[in-house]
C-alpha cells in the first residue's frame, strides 16, 4: 500500500553540522502532500534532478510538485518499482559558528637572500566567524551529492583559501615589508 503523506525533517542537528541530506543515500520519494518541517535556524533546499529548486524557511511546508500519491504503485511498477519523481532535501544550518579557529600546520618557507640565515618561516593562525547567508548557493557549492557537511569540511576549504591569499601577498611584497601587514 502506498504512503500518501510523508513527513521529512531533521530535528537533531549536530554541533558542527552545516548541511544534512535527507535521505542520506539515493533520492527520496516525495509525493503531493508530503510535509517538510524546517526548524528555527534551518533552511531546507529542495533538490530535484541535481538542481536546487527552492529554499524553504522555518515552518511546516507541503510539497505541491511531486508524484501523485494514489498512482505511485502503478507508476512505480511501470518504472521497475521506482518512482520517477526523485528528490532530496538538504537541511542547511543557518546558525552562527563563532570563533572557529584556523592555523597553518607547517610554516610557509620564504627565501630571504642576504638577510639573516636566508630563510623566513611564516605561520598563520586566527579565528573566523562562519554563517551561511545564502542556503541555495551553499547547497550548490558544498552540499549537493554529500550526505552531510561538517564544519571541519569548511575549515579545510577556508584554510586552503587563506593560504592561497597569504602566498599571493608574500609573492607581491618584499620580505621586510611583510612585518607591517
Amino acid at each position: 500500500m502506498a504512503r500518501i503523506f510523508d513527513i521529512v525533517e531533521h530535528p537533531n542537528v549536530g554541533r558542527e553540522e552545516l548541511a544534512y541530506r535527507e535521505p542520506q543515500a539515493g533520492s527520496g520519494d516525495f509525493r503531493i502532500g508530503s510535509r517538510v518541517i524546517v526548524r528555527e535556524n534551518q533552511a531546507a533546499v529542495f533538490v530535484r534532478d541535481g538542481q536546487a529548486l527552492d529554499v524553504l524557511g522555518p515552518g511546516a511546508h507541503t510539497i505541491t510538485t511531486a508524484n501523485v500519491p494514489l498512482l505511485v504503485d502503478l507508476i512505480g511498477k511501470a518504472f521497475s518499482s521506482e518512482t520517477p519523481f526523485k528528490a532530496e532535501v538538504y537541511f542547511i544550518n543557518m546558525g552562527d559558528f563563532p570563533q572557529v579557529g584556523w592555523g597553518t600546520s607547517q610554516p610557509l618557507v620564504l627565501e630571504t637572500p642576504g638577510k639573516g640565515l636566508g630563510w623566513l618561516l611564516l605561520q598563520g593562525h586566527g579565528v573566523v566567524d562562519i554563517k551561511v547567508s545564502d542556503p541555495q548557493r551553499f547547497a550548490k557549492q558544498y552540499a549537493i551529492g554529500k550526505p552531510i557537511v561538517r564544519l571541519g569540511d569548511i575549515k579545510e576549504r577556508l584554510l586552503t583559501m587563506i593560504l592561497g591569499e597569504l602566498q599571493d601577498i608574500i609573492a607581491t611584497h618584499a620580505p621586510g615589508d611583510l612585518m607591517g601587514l
